[in-house]
Order: C-alpha cells, then sequence, then structure tokens
C-alpha cells in the first residue's frame, strides 16, 4: 500500500477503534496526559477527529520543571481547540523524595509517571471517561517505560505501532513541526532524552526490532540485534504483570 494511503486508513481505523471502545464502555470520552511530543500529540489529534473535541480532556503534569505548558502543548491544544489543564506535580515528587531520601532522577520520575497516572483516573472518573495510553509499539517490547505509570491506561490507539509509524502518522495529520522536530523525552529531568537512555536512535531501534519479527535488514550487525534481543528479555516483567500461580487444584 502506498504512504498516503497506509496514513488514511491507519487515521480512519484508530478512529474507529476509539469511537467502538469508548461506545463499549459506555463512557463520554476519553482523557490523556499530553507532554509536548509526538505520541501523545498524534492521540489527542486522533481522538479529537474520533470523538469530537468537547469529548476529550488532556492533562499537562509537569514534576519538575515550569508550572506553565510546554509552546509545544499550548500550540497542539490551540490548532485542536482544546484547553489543556494543567496540574504541576513537583511538590508531590518533593515530599516523596523527602520522605524516601530518594535523590535518584530516574527513580523520581518514575514515581512521577505513576503520579500522572493517578490524576489521570481520577480524571476519568470524574467526568466518566476513558484513560487513554499514549505509548507506542517501540517502547513497550523494549520496556522502555514505567511500570504501573505511562503504559497503563485503558486503550491504547499506538500500542502496536512503531515509532517510525507514529512519526509518519504525525505528518499525514498535520501536527506541528515543533513537535515533529522534538527529541523524544520522558521530562524525568532537564536535559533527558529517551534515545540517549536507550543507547539507540528510534530509527535503527524500530529497524532491529522489525528484524526480530521475522522482516529482513541486511544491515543490521547481529551484535546490534542481540542487544536488543537482551532489552526485551530483560524487560519481561514489566509486560506480563502481575505474575500469577498457576492453579494446583
Amino acid at each position: 500500500m502506498e504512504t498516503g494511503k497506509k496514513q488514511i486508513a491507519l487515521a480512519q481505523h484508530l478512529k474507529n477503534f476509539i469511537k467502538e471502545k469508548v461506545s463499549e464502555a459506555g463512557k463520554q470520552g476519553v482523557v490523556l496526559g499530553i507532554s509536548g511530543g509526538l505520541d501523545s500529540a498524534v492521540c489527542l489529534a486522533v481522538a479529537a477527529e474520533a470523538l469530537g473535541r468537547e469529548n476529550c480532556r488532556a492533562l499537562y503534569m509537569p514534576h519538575s520543571f515550569s508550572e506553565e505548558p510546554e509552546p509545544s502543548v499550548e500550540m497542539l491544544c490551540s490548532a485542536i481547540g482544546i484547553k489543556p489543564k494543567v496540574y504541576n506535580l513537583t511538590p508531590l515528587t518533593e515530599i516523596f523524595s523527602k520522605m524516601t531520601g530518594e535523590s535518584d532522577p530516574l527513580r523520581r520520575g518514575n514515581f512521577g509517571a505513576r503520579m500522572r497516572m493517578a490524576f489521570l483516573y481520577n480524571e476519568a472518573a470524574a467526568f466518566d471517561l476513558l484513560v487513554m495510553n499514549t505509548s507506542n509499539r517501540t517502547e513497550t517490547m523494549t520496556g522502555y517505560f514505567t511500570k504501573w505509570g505511562d503504559e497503563a491506561g485503558d486503550i491504547s490507539p499506538l500500542g502496536n505501532y512503531y515509532k517510525s509509524e507514529v512519526k509518519e502518522l504525525a505528518c499525514y495529520l498535520g501536527i506541528p513541526d515543533q513537535i515533529l522536530d522534538s527529541e523524544p523525552s520522558a521530562g524525568f529531568y532537564s536535559g533527558q532524552t529517551d534515545e540517549e537512555e536507550l543507547g539507540i536512535s528510534y530509527e535503527k531501534l524500530d529497524r532491529i526490532l522489525k528484524v526480530i519479527g521475522g522482516s529482513e535488514d541486511a544491515g543490521i550487525a547481529s551484535s546490534e540485534i542481540e542487544k536488543v534481543e537482551k532489552m526485551i528479555k530483560k524487560s519481561g516483567h514489566k509486560r506480563n504483570s502481575p505474575v500469577k500461580a498457576a492453579r494446583i487444584y
């Protein structure tokens, strides 16, 4: 299928998926966390088209930076016609650090990610909504997410699509260049980027994951494939939780 036709088909497929799941659950709409990044931007844009902007709520929840929304967040929400609700979670993170003595930025970030999900589920309960997970397949397969944090949710439109596919869809949807060109980041601490922590670019990571899935790519070294296979194996517990004991009677 040609690239343009693929994006048209994918956008319609995701819109149908969102409408169907919200209807099946008998809910009024969806709520999702937005960060100024690519995945949440695509999810918000597609959800607004699927359900109408009046049935979509967006929460911006920094936990270590400015209380004001990122310019890219304001740009996206303004274009879609949705006013984001801002919750600065920094005070909660500081209380957590004070109580536990935790100073590691990654563990503080994981706490913040779980708090974001708590706020999303509170919003969902208050307004009869489903929580939309905004993670992609690349992050899920490699375990690059916070368990019970950003990987939680009721529906996951992008969960079966690689980061490169999400970016192609974003281009088709007209997501602003400021978001398309920004370095992916979980926002755990200042200067943090996904690719630096992963130790590999998303473009190459997607190629390797497709090879592991059965595709052919002569340009990938076996050592690089082995590295990603180890990432998948090591993070298996994050995708299969909780593990239940088998019945013996």
